[in-house]
């Protein structure tokens, strides 16, 4: 048996579990025990976040046997958004394995605990992760966390996206072969190194917040020819928006929401001017559609760096940022990380 402790999400709350009104009073339990400094250090990153972010600390849950304690952290614990596990012990942490869904997740090294990032997928139909915590091969204790289907959107209107809706001309040799030198180029820039570049600051990549288009929205994009000089419309071409649009006029500044390596910063077909950021242990951010790159592919960056200059490179309607996160190869709400308290060893 294992016992679970749940924590509200409202900084309001920054010690205290949930408040429960019985006869008339109010009774108040204690935030899980040990995460009164996560919840500070969030209190810390938020403050720097603009105006109309969302400045909700996380949710947290707590599950304890015998001498392992396991906190899982997130926005919502909804498909498509960050979850942080954090293990602690007092025993050896070297000797832990965690294990969601079957599936062996790498651990970086924190303070007092060991810990890795996860997310399903933003379509997932999966109703609980099965998370396992072994020793030397053995199993501790395995418990369910339930995923929240969070429903994301349906836009009800066709995105016409400059000379790329336009079919009227087949592509040239030329710009096929380039549109696969982006692709290989891209594909080598999402191997991740395994090793933890996160620290404990975690920042907002624009300097003001106005999301254009959500995470994960169906979009239709629209298609025609040019027959006689007029417009003849084609079928629509759907697809799941894999990341979010921030609103960002060209030369906006677009900043690192973390710490990390650039594994790319290039100009590509379809994103444009691009920053690739690998963090480490399978989690990587892109920032797409740039007017100017400030950093080049190998710099080592932290979080807040000014890493370019927001456009309307590649593929877009107009000028903004494109923000995308990849967790283990799964397409993750990148906003969804920053709330959360990661504690990183000091090296």
């Amino acid at each position: 048996m294992f016992n679970i402790t749940i924590a509200p999400k409202s900084l309001s709350f920054l010690y205290l579990s949930c408040i429960i009104c019985c006869a008339g009073k109010i009774a108040r339990a204690p935030m899980p025990p040990g995460t009164e400094r996560s919840f500070t250090q969030v209190k810390t990153n938020l403050e720097t976040f603009p105006e109309g972010a969302d400045k909700q600390a996380p949710l947290v849950k707590r599950f304890a046997h015998e001498d392992v304690t396991l906190l899982a952290w997130s926005k919502d614990f909804a498909r498509g958004h960050a979850i942080l596990f954090e293990i602690e012990s007092t025993k050896d942490l070297n000797d832990l394995k965690l294990l969601v869904n079957g599936r062996e997740m790498p651990l970086a090294k924190g303070e007092g605990c060991v810990f890795a990032l996860f997310a399903n997928p933003p379509d997932s139909t999966r109703k609980a992760n099965e998370v396992e915590i072994q020793r030397k091969k053995a199993k501790v204790v395995q418990f369910s966390l339930p995923v929240v289907q969070l429903e994301y959107p349906v836009s009800v209107s066709a995105l016409a996206v400059n000379k790329f809706s336009n079919q009227s001309k087949p592509m040239t040799q030329e710009t096929i072969n380039f549109i696969d030198e982006c692709r290989k180029k891209k594909l080598k820039a999402f191997v991740s190194a395994d090793t933890n570049y996160f620290s404990a600051e975690l920042r907002y990549p624009r300097d003001e917040h106005k999301i254009t288009s959500p995470f994960y929205i169906k979009r239709v994009y629209e298609r025609f020819k040019m027959v006689k000089g007029k417009k003849k419309k084609l079928g629509g071409k759907t697809s799941y928006h894999g990341g979010t649009d921030l609103k960002g006029q060209k030369g906006a500044p677009i900043f690192a929401i973390a710490d990390g390596v650039v594994n790319l910063a290039d100009h590509l077909f379809y994103d444009g001017n691009i920053v690739i950021i690998d963090h480490g242990n399978g989690v990587l951010s892109g920032y797409m559609h740039q007017s100017e790159l400030l950093v080049k592919t190998g710099e080592r960056v932290k979080a807040g760096q000014l890493i370019g200059r927001s456009g309307e490179t590649g593929m877009v309607t107009g000028p903004h940022l494109h923000i995308f996160l990849s967790i283990h190869g799964v397409k993750a709400d990148a906003l969804s990380l920053l709330n959360l308290p990661l504690r990183p060893a000091k090296n």
